[in-house]
């Protein structure tokens, strides 16, 4: 009698054709794995290698390049990322560094310092440097001045912009009195700056430009309604400006954010 197809053979391919198949498929998972590791491993190693070559003073890529054609290849990474990334860290420790050493002299009564988008800002206070509405420096202010001025010469690539802050007090009815009164010490405190600087030297003339804000900026939370918030408003704030060129702040746009050309002319008459 004749056998039907399927009555005593198995159905389907042998069993040691399940089993190789399983095994090749995982083979193919292991190693499409592994490569997806390399390559990822390989992104990193580019980028990181690139960033400690820009902190030595290295000049990266535009973009980061992968994969690596091969050993003698210098690393590349993103300009943006870098940047910003290095001068975090540069305004950081500066930051750290600074305060250390007004805390060390016994100046935090008389200067402040702290970053801002533009770089590091020495904030001293109007009282200490100049008398109530005038604009000739104190003897009181002159050796926080050396200490600002020691401190701008060690970083000669980086402009410094000086902003000279009053309060509102007004007792002759002409708006353009604080406005006049803030550029006037702004004024003062550059030519000190410039001029007499610091045992270590003066800060360069060309690094500097200054600006008066008058009443217009006071501090947040500094009420110039009362005698406490009229005193802190009364300020000089001194910014170490970050560049691109120097260790700090990208600029986009360095002819929108660039701050260095005065605001303020030499010939404008004293009020």
């Amino acid at each position: 009698m004749r056998k039907r197809i399927g009555e005593d053979d198995p159905a389907g391919a042998p069993e040691w054709m399940c089993t190789f198949s399983d095994m090749m498929s995982l083979l193919l998972c292991f190693f499409v794995l592994l490569f997806a590791l390399s390559t990822v491993e390989e992104k990193k190693m580019t980028q990181a290698a690139g960033s400690l070559k820009q902190a030595f003073g290295g000049q990266p890529a535009e973009y980061v390049v992968p994969p690596i054609p091969d050993r003698k290849t210098e690393p590349l990474m993103s300009r943006p990322a870098q940047t910003v990334k290095r001068t975090s860290y540069a305004k950081d420790e500066l930051l750290r560094e600074e305060q250390h050493k007004i805390k060390a002299l016994n100046l935090q009564n008389v200067i402040q310092v702290f970053g801002t988008e533009q770089g590091i800002t020495f904030r001293l206070s109007g009282d200490v440097l100049f008398e109530r509405g005038e604009s000739a420096l104190q003897a009181e202010g002159i050796a926080a001045l050396e200490f600002v001025a020691d401190e701008l010469i060690q970083f000669p690539s980086n402009p410094v912009k000086i902003d000279g802050h009053t309060d509102n007090t007004n007792l002759s009815g002409d708006p353009r009195v604080n406005w006049r009164l803030g550029a006037d010490r702004a004024y003062t405190v550059m030519k000190f700056l410039t001029e007499m600087g610091s045992p270590a030297g003066q800060v360069q003339e060309e690094r500097v430009s200054y600006e008066s804000f008058g009443e217009h900026m006071p501090l947040p939370g500094a009420d110039n309604n009362t005698a406490i918030g009229r005193k802190q408003n009364r300020r000089v704030e001194i910014t170490l400006i970050q560049t691109d060129e120097g260790d700090g702040t990208y600029f986009r746009n360095p002819h929108e954010k660039d701050p260095r050309t005065p605001l303020i002319r030499m010939d404008s008459q004293a009020p």
